[in-house]
C-alpha cells in the first residue's frame, strides 16, 4: 500500500514537472514595461496606434493618390446641387430637385447642424481621410477593452484587430464612407454602455447619450441598428447573470440610466432624424406600393441581396477561402464583391480562447452576440432565424445587404480577441493556473494550426470552387460569340476545360493564403509559448503578436488598399466627367433664362437612366442612383416608366423630360446634336413633353392606384390637356372651353422656393411637373396659403381662379426647424451636464488625494 502512494505521488509530481515551465532567473530587463508605470504606457500605446494608423493607411497619406470610391463618386453626382446651394448660400437646400425629378435632400446630404465631439474628427477629415476617423476607432476599442481587461498591450492588439480588418479597406474602395465613421465611433457606444451597466449614475447616463448621438451622427443607420442589437443580446445575458446573482435591483437601475441616455441621445440628433425619419414614411422602405405611407418593407428577396453563404464564414480564417474581389476570382454566391471579411487566425484564435476560458457576463454576452450575428449574415442561407427576424424583429426589414453583419461581427470579435489575448499573459500565483493556461495554449493553436492543415487537405469536401450557374453561364455567353447553340459539344467541351483551369488557379490562391494564416498562427503560438516558458519577457510577446497581426492584417488590404486603387489628388476634382452635350444642353437653358426649372433630361448613356447618378451632376434628371427613393417615384419607375427596352412615352412627357440622351432615338423625339466626345450618343428633342407647370382643360377622378398607372401608361391618356385627380379632393372635372386661354411663366426655380406668374380666365387646374411631397412643401397663391393636391399619381397640382396670379411653392418643412431646436438644446444640456460632473468629479478626487497627503505627513 505505501509502495503504491509512493508511486502515485512520484507520477504526481512528474506532471507537474511537465506543466510547469521551469523557474529560472528572469534578466532585469523583462520587467522594463512594468517598470515604466501605467501612464507612460498608456503614451506609448497610444503613439504606437498613431504610428500603425499612417503605415496601414501610408498608400494614401504617402502618395499622390486620394480615395474615390465609386459610391462616393455616385453620392457627389447625386448630391451635387444640394452642396452647390449650401456653398453659395450657406443654407440647407433640404431639397435635392436634380436627382429623380426631385427628392429631398435628407437622403443625400443633409449634415448635422449642432456641432458635437464628431467635430473634431470631421474637421481632421478634409487633410487627414481615413485617419482622421479611424485614429477614434483605435482610441475608442483601446479603452473598451482596457475597460475589461487593465491590460494596455491586449487593448493595442483589440484595437488594430478591428481597425485593420479586411472590411475597413474593402469600404474605403468602395466609396462607403459613412459606414466607415459609424464603425469608427461604434467602439466609443459600447464603451459607454458597459461602463452604464457597471457603474451606473447620471454622468454615465450622459455619457452613454453622447456617444450614441455620435454615432447616430455618422449617418448609418443600419450599422447603428447592428449595435443595438448587440447591445440588447449582451443587456439580456447581464440581465440573466443579475437575476442569477439576485442583483436584480441594481440591474433594474442601470437599465434605467441607459433608457434615460438612449432618449437623451434621440433628441440630442432630432436634426437630422426627425426629417429622415419623415422622409423614410414616403420611401420605398417605409410605404407599400400604391402609397400607403409607414406600411412599407423592403421585399425579402432584395433585402436578402448580398447574403453571405455558410462556406464563406471560412473568409474569416482565411482571406481567400471563396476568391478576393470579384475579378480576382471570387466565386461566392454575391452578384459581386469587392473582397472578404478577414480577421485573422491570430484574432480568432484568442477570441476563442476568452469564450472557452473568461467566464464573464461580458464574454458571454458579446459571445452570444457574435453567434446571432454571424447567423444574420448568413441571410436567405439561414432563412428559419432570419425570416422569424424579418417578419417580427423591429427595423429588421429596413436593410439590406445581410453581410454587414459582419462588420459589428469583427468589432466583438476583437474585443473578445483582445480579452482572450489577456489571459493568455496572465501570470497567475499558483503554479497549477500557470501550468493550465500554457497548456491551454498549446491545445488553442495546435487545434487551429490542425484545422487549417484540415482545411488544405479536405478541401474539395468542403469548397466545390465553382461559382453557382457559372458553366451555364459561360456557356451562354461562348455561343452567343460564336453563333452555335450552348449545348454544342465544342461549346461544352471548350467551357469544361476553361473552369477546369479557372479552377485551378482557385485552388493555388486558396492554398497560398491557408499557408499564410498556418504561418501566422504557428509563429504567434511559439512567441506566447516562449513568454509563458520565460524564454522571452511577455511584454514583448504581446508586442511581437500584435506586430506579426498587423503585418496579417495589412498585407490581405493591400490587395485593395493601394496606390494603383486610388485616384491620383490632381484628378480627384475631375472624377465625375462633363461631355459635349452637357455643354449643348447649357446652351439651351441658357436660350430659356438660365438656371433649373426649364426641362428634365433623361440618359441613357450608361444603359438605364434609372440606375446612372452622372446626368444629376449636370442636369434636371428624370433619373439617378439610390437604394431608398421616394414611393411614389419608384412606383413610376415600375409602373409608369416601366422600362423594357424602350420606356413608355407619356412617362417621359408626364415629367418633363425635354431631352433624351442616348444612342438611338426614341418614339416622338429628334436629334437635335451629335455627340463627339462619344459619337454613339445624341441629344434628342422630345416635343411632346409638358411644361414644368402647365394648366389642364380636364380632370379624371381615378383613385386606384394600378388602374392611374394603366391610365397614364395608356397613348390615349393626354397630361398636356387631362389631370387624374383623387375623389377626396374635390377638384373640378367638368372640361374647360378649347376658346378658354391660360398661361404660365416661371418667375424662379430653386431646392427653397419656386414661383410663376399664371394667368387664366376660367377655374382651373394647374400641374407642376414637379414630385408630390406632402412634408414641407407649401403654396401660396398671392402670398394665400392654398391646399397642394397629388395629381397624376405623383405630381403637384393647385387649383386656380381665372385672374391673374403669384404662384409659390416653397420647401420649409417643420421637421427640420423643430428639429434642429431640439438637438441644439437638448445637446447643450449635456454637456454643460457631462462637464460639470466630471469637473465635480476631478475636484473631489483631488480633494481626497490632498487629504490623504496631510494625513500621510
Amino acid at each position: 500500500m505505501a509502495k503504491k502512494k509512493r508511486s502515485t505521488a512520484r507520477a504526481t509530481s512528474k506532471r507537474a514537472k511537465v506543466r510547469e515551465p521551469k523557474a529560472t532567473p528572469t534578466p532585469a530587463w523583462f520587467g522594463a514595461w512594468d517598470g515604466l508605470g501605467l501612464a507612460k504606457q498608456h503614451i506609448v500605446c497610444a503613439v504606437f496606434l498613431v504610428v500603425t494608423s499612417f503605415v496601414f493607411f501610408a498608400p494614401v497619406h504617402f502618395s499622390d493618390g486620394t480615395l474615390v470610391g465609386g459610391d462616393t463618386t455616385r453620392w457627389r453626382a447625386m448630391a451635387e446641387s444640394v452642396i452647390d446651394y449650401r456653398e453659395t448660400t450657406g443654407e440647407e437646400a433640404l431639397w435635392a430637385h436634380r436627382a429623380f425629378s426631385g427628392m429631398p435632400a435628407y437622403a443625400l446630404s443633409y449634415p448635422t447642424l449642432i456641432p458635437q465631439l464628431d467635430e473634431i474628427p470631421r474637421q481632421l477629415r478634409a487633410f487627414l481621410w481615413p485617419t482622421s476617423h479611424i485614429l477614434f476607432l483605435l482610441g475608442g476599442m483601446y479603452l473598451l477593452v482596457f475597460y475589461v481587461t487593465r491590460n494596455p498591450l491586449a487593448s493595442v492588439f483589440g484595437a488594430v484587430a478591428f481597425a485593420m480588418t479586411t472590411y475597413m479597406p474593402v469600404l474605403l474602395i468602395a466609396g462607403h464612407n459613412s459606414k466607415v465613421i459609424a464603425l469608427s465611433f461604434a467602439p466609443w457606444l459600447l464603451l459607454a454602455f458597459a461602463h452604464a451597466l457597471r457603474k451606473p449614475s447620471l454622468l454615465a447616463s450622459l455619457l452613454f447619450a453622447i456617444a450614441c448621438a455620435i454615432n447616430l451622427r455618422a449617418g448609418h443607420y443600419q450599422i447603428t441598428y447592428y449595435l443595438v442589437v448587440l447591445c440588447g443580446i449582451w443587456w439580456l445575458v447581464e440581465g440573466v447573470v443579475a437575476a442569477r446573482q439576485k442583483q436584480a435591483l441594481a440591474f433594474g437601475k442601470s437599465t434605467a440610466w441607459l433608457v434615460a441616455g438612449s432618449v437623451l441621445a434621440l433628441l440630442m440628433i432630432a436634426q437630422p432624424t426627425l426629417s429622415v425619419l419623415e422622409y423614410k414614411d414616403f420611401s420605398q422602405r417605409g410605404m407599400a406600393s400604391g402609397g400607403v405611407a409607414g406600411e412599407g418593407s423592403l421585399a425579402w428577396d432584395y433585402a436578402m441581396a448580398w447574403s453571405h453563404a455558410g462556406y464563406e464564414l471560412w473568409t474569416l480564417l482565411i482571406a481567400n477561402a471563396a476568391g478576393g474581389a470579384s475579378g480576382e476570382f471570387y466565386w461566392g454566391p454575391k452578384i459581386f464583391t469587392e473582397g472578404p471579411h478577414y480577421v485573422g487566425g491570430l484574432v480568432l484564435v484568442f477570441a476563442v480562447l476568452a469564450l472557452v476560458k473568461v467566464r464573464t457576463a461580458t464574454v458571454w454576452g458579446l459571445g452570444l452576440a457574435t453567434f446571432f450575428m454571424l447567423l444574420f449574415a448568413l441571410g436567405e442561407n439561414f432563412e428559419t432565424l432570419n425570416r422569424l427576424a424579418f417578419n417580427y424583429l423591429p427595423l429588421f426589414d429596413a436593410w439590406r445587404v445581410p453581410e454587414t453583419w459582419l462588420s459589428t461581427v469583427a468589432l466583438t470579435l476583437a474585443i473578445l480577441a483582445g480579452i482572450g489575448l489577456n489571459y493568455a499573459a496572465t501570470w497567475a500565483k499558483e503554479a497549477s493556473a500557470r501550468t493550465e493556461t500554457t497548456k491551454t495554449l498549446q491545445y488553442a493553436f495546435g487545434g487551429a494550426v490542425a484545422l487549417v492543415l484540415v482545411l488544405m487537405v479536405g478541401k474539395s469536401v468542403v469548397f466545390d470552387f465553382e461559382k453557382e450557374g457559372e458553366f451555364a453561364q459561360f456557356a451562354q455567353q461562348v455561343a452567343q460569340n460564336n453563333n452555335v447553340a450552348p449545348t454544342d459539344p465544342r461549346v461544352v467541351q471548350f467551357v469544361e476545360q476553361e473552369l477546369d483551369r479557372i479552377q485551378d488557379e482557385r485552388v493555388e490562391t486558396f492554398n497560398t493564403d491557408a499557408l499564410r494564416t498556418l504561418l501566422f498562427l504557428i509563429l504567434g503560438g511559439l512567441l506566447l509559448l516562449g513568454a509563458r516558458y520565460q524564454k522571452l519577457p511577455m511584454w514583448l510577446a504581446l508586442f511581437a503578436v500584435t506586430v506579426l497581426a498587423i503585418i496579417d492584417l495589412t498585407g490581405v488590404a493591400r490587395r485593395h488598399l493601394n496606390e494603383d486603387r486610388l485616384t491620383p489628388a490632381s484628378d480627384a476634382e475631375g472624377t465625375i466627367q462633363t461631355f459635349d452635350y452637357d455643354r449643348f444642353l447649357e446652351t439651351r437653358r441658357a436660350a430659356l433664362g438660365g438656371g433649373d426649372g426649364h426641362f428634365r433630361v433623361l440618359s441613357f448613356e450608361r444603359g438605364e437612366p434609372m440606375q446612372n447618378p452622372r446626368p444629376s451632376y449636370v442636369h434636371e434628371s428624370l433619373g439617378g442612383y439610390h437604394a431608398a427613393k421616394l414611393r411614389y417615384y419608384q412606383d413610376y419607375i415600375e409602373h409608369i416608366y416601366d422600362w423594357t427596352g424602350i420606356p413608355n412615352e407619356n412617362a417621359i412627357d408626364l415629367m418633363n423630360g425635354r431631352y433624351v440622351i442616348a444612342p438611338f432615338a426614341l418614339p416622338g423625339t429628334q436629334e437635335v446634336f451629335r455627340s463627339q466626345d462619344n459619337p454613339q450618343l445624341a441629344v434628342y428633342e422630345n416635343i411632346d413633353a409638358v411644361d414644368r407647370a402647365y394648366f389642364v382643360s380636364q380632370t379624371e377622378v381615378v383613385d386606384d392606384p394600378e388602374a392611374t398607372w394603366a391610365r397614364l401608361r395608356d397613348a390615349s391618356f393626354d397630361p398636356r390637356t387631362t389631370a387624374l385627380v383623387l375623389s377626396g379632393d374635390n377638384l373640378s372635372t367638368t372640361p374647360i372651353d378649347s376658346a378658354s386661354t391660360a398661361e404660365v411663366t416661371l418667375q424662379s426655380h430653386g431646392p427653397r422656393e419656386m414661383a410663376w406668374t399664371v394667368s387664366t380666365d376660367a377655374d382651373r387646374l394647374l400641374v407642376a411637373s414637379e414630385v408630390y411631397y406632402p412634408e414641407g412643401w407649401a403654396a401660396f397663391l398671392n402670398d394665400e396659403p392654398v391646399p397642394i393636391h397629388r395629381v397624376n399619381y405623383l405630381l403637384r397640382g393647385v387649383a386656380v381662379p381665372a385672374g391673374e396670379h403669384i404662384l409659390t411653392m416653397r420647401f420649409d418643412p417643420r421637421s427640420h426647424t423643430l428639429g434642429t431646436a431640439i438637438a441644439g438644446t437638448t445637446t447643450a444640456l449635456v454637456y454643460i451636464g457631462a462637464a460639470v460632473l466630471l469637473g465635480l468629479g476631478w475636484r473631489r478626487r483631488q480633494s481626497g488625494d490632498a487629504q490623504g497627503t496631510e494625513g500621510e505627513a
